[in-house]
């Protein structure tokens, strides 16, 4: 089973909840719901649903301004300070960094080794169908929809695609999207191998914020479909 991220993790998995926190750890003094939306050209309750997710996360504090007037105090916002966690969250996205930078410049081919990496995880993270059992397109991918889930990627089925609304690697995949988006890719291919499912991903497009990452499906032969070797 797939191993659940931290809440860290799904905190900074999106591009939007991380643009705010930089703009508090920018910022000089604490900042106000409309302070961030406008720096950040964004409508004030997305940033109040972005700042509730990273406040669960004990990334942001919020606080009560001082009074200025009649009416309820206005609530700010300042970036938590660093915590162990944190530090440790510092520490694995570091040799991430470090095993992709390196396997992008001593191979030949990083993307395609990256590919098979993923697809060899993707055999194992995902829940295998019982023995001669026909696995329907639909079935496969909820059970894809549910590993990416639990990895961090909230996704989401929009016709023929696979929409990734989160990137849990986005740190490392601005940097080295070759290695990083082809583990991705690769995870999926995996999966859905390992289920003998009658879908397979054509490719996967890289995010371009604000949009996300999007996996093409295409409908395959389950009978060419081969599941992995017997697990023991």
């Amino acid at each position: 089973m797939a191993t659940k991220p931290s809440k860290t993790d799904r905190a900074l998995a999106s591009v939007t909840r991380m643009a705010v926190l930089d703009a508090l750890r920018r910022a000089n003094e604490p900042m106000t719901v409309q302070q961030i939306a406008e720096e950040l050209g964004l409508h004030p309750n997305t940033i109040r649903f972005h700042l509730g997710r990273l406040a669960q996360a004990d990334l942001v504090r919020e606080d009560q301004a001082d009074p200025t007037g009649p009416g309820r105090p206005r609530m700010v916002y300042t970036a938590a300070p660093a915590t162990k966690g944190a530090e440790q969250e510092t520490a694995y996205r570091l040799l991430a960094e470090i095993l992709a930078s390196y396997l992008a410049e001593t191979s030949p081919s990083p993307a395609a080794v990256a590919t098979a990496a993923g697809q060899e995880w993707g055999r194992y993270l995902v829940e295998r169908p019982a023995p001669f059992a026909k696995m329907t397109r639909e079935e496969a991918i909820d059970r894809v929809l549910a590993m990416l889930a639990q990895l961090g990627f909230e996704p989401e089925l929009d016709g023929g695609r696979l929409l990734l609304r989160a990137c849990p690697f986005r740190a490392v995949a601005d940097r080295r999207p070759d290695v990083t988006c082809s583990v991705h890719l690769g995870l999926m291919r995996g999966a859905l191998a390992e289920m003998g499912a009658p879908v397979e991903i054509v490719n996967l497009q890289p995010f371009s914020a604000p949009h996300p990452c999007v996996a093409n499906l295409s409908e395959s032969d389950a009978s060419h479909a081969e599941a992995g070797p017997a697990r023991t």
